[in-house]
């Protein structure tokens, strides 16, 4: 691939990082539908294991930027070394340490390290790639991510069935030596040249905005807040839409999940060869209007095959947007500050993570289950009209060949 002029690091470096970063998202799905029955059966209520799967979240919020800022100045190898030792022991805990006081402490833990997930390994992937092909290397990364998820809750919740909640902790506590494992053979990209200096970023100046505060920046956080607001709305409320609206069960509403995955990784994989002959900025647009059909969609539906429609324009909305908007974050702020701002884009995700969940409980109670779908609808329609405002500094950050 070096030949190629594709790569600016050795494969074995990428390979290292979607293999670390993949065993750490089988342990995020094999985890998922594990720790709310566990905590259950320890005698906690469904509300108390609500707060306990908010704090994650709420810590997430915090943290991301932080690990950005660590991984520019420290260099993201061995930052993202460091978060692997500290989850690796942290399943460690899990394992041995009975009890619900375990479970509270792992939520802290998680809100502390999943955002390396999306600061640093998404952070390593763009930097390993030459600029005309990072969008390529962030699809193959959402392939990995997505793909990842589905083995492990389909590990998990097998495992959980047959032998119990050790046997799961076991598995993820593997998983957690493999991630590490693996994060020994990273090798640190190197920063991108000067004359890159983010072409469009906004150069900090007496009456100037600081280039993490720019108007394009802020687009592009927009943007994934409204992404993740999707996800959460459809994450936590489709299997109650699926029983409400079209008397599916849960092991139907499962295949909708697993249908959403698979039809991910086609339209990355689809979408890859195509990705330096469409702008960035219109992916962005492009990938919230049609998200925005998703929602509509889905509060449309009342069958299986109408859910499984819904299910696979919405994957394609994420496909267009997610790989973008983050190479986007990089060439709008200065290389020096890539990680830091790659970090505030994360929280901007977090953000929705946490509105997503509210506000469609808050829409059900109110005015329906189709009312949290069709008013996300709307917000995301409004965001795509907004990330059109992008298309001014498209000359400036097209899929440019170095």
């Amino acid at each position: 691939m070096h030949s190629e002029g594709v790569l600016r690091v050795r494969t074995s470096g990428i390979v290292a990082m979607l293999v670390s970063a993949g065993a750490h998202l089988a342990v995020l799905g094999a985890l998922a539908p594990v720790l709310p029955l566990h905590v259950v059966a320890q005698g906690a209520s469904e509300g108390q294991w609500g707060l306990l799967g908010g704090l994650a979240g709420l810590v997430m919020i915090f943290t991301e930027p932080v690990w950005g800022w660590l991984g520019d100045r420290v260099g993201l190898r061995c930052t993202f070394l460091v978060s692997r030792v500290g989850q690796a022991l942290g399943l460690v805990m899990l394992l041995f340490w009975p009890g619900l006081l375990p479970i509270v402490l792992w939520q802290v833990v998680s809100g502390l390290l999943d955002p390396t997930i999306g600061v640093l390994a998404r952070g390593y992937v763009v930097r390993s790639y030459r600029p005309a092909r990072q969008t390529f290397g962030l699809s193959l990364y959402l392939v990995v991510y997505s793909s990842s998820l589905a083995f492990g809750s389909t590990v998990g919740g097998y495992l959980y069935q047959q032998a119990g909640t050790q046997a799961v902790f076991l598995f993820t506590t593997l998983l957690g030596a493999l991630g590490l494992g693996a994060a020994l053979a990273l090798v640190e990209p190197p920063p991108f040249p000067a004359p890159q200096e983010a072409p469009g970023a906004v150069q900090t100046g007496r009456g100037q905005r600081h280039p993490l505060l720019s108007a394009p920046v802020l687009i592009l956080g927009l943007a994934a807040l409204l992404q993740f607001v999707d996800n959460r709305v459809v994450r936590g409320f489709l299997v109650l839409l699926a029983q409400e609206r079209a008397g599916l069960d849960a092991s139907a509403s499962g295949l909708l999940f697993g249908a959403f995955s698979l039809a991910s990784v086609f339209w990355l994989a689809l979408l890859g060869r195509f990705d330096r002959r469409i702008p960035l900025t219109a992916r962005v647009a492009a990938g919230l209007f049609v998200g925005a059909a998703a929602m509509f969609a889905y509060s449309l539906a009342t069958s299986f095959a109408a859910l499984l429609v819904a299910v696979t324009v919405d994957a394609l909305g994420w496909a267009l947007a997610g790989p973008a908007r983050v190479v986007l974050v990089g060439r709008f702020c200065p290389p020096r500050l890539y990680g830091w701002a790659l970090g505030l884009h994360g929280a901007f995700e977090n953000v929705g993570v946490l509105i997503g969940p509210l506000l469609a409980g808050a829409l059900w109670n109110v005015a329906g289950p189709a009312a949290p779908y069709r008013v996300t609808a709307l917000l995301m329609a409004a965001g795509a009209l907004v990330a059109l405002g992008l298309r001014e500094k498209a000359a400036l950050v097209q899929n440019q060949a170095t």
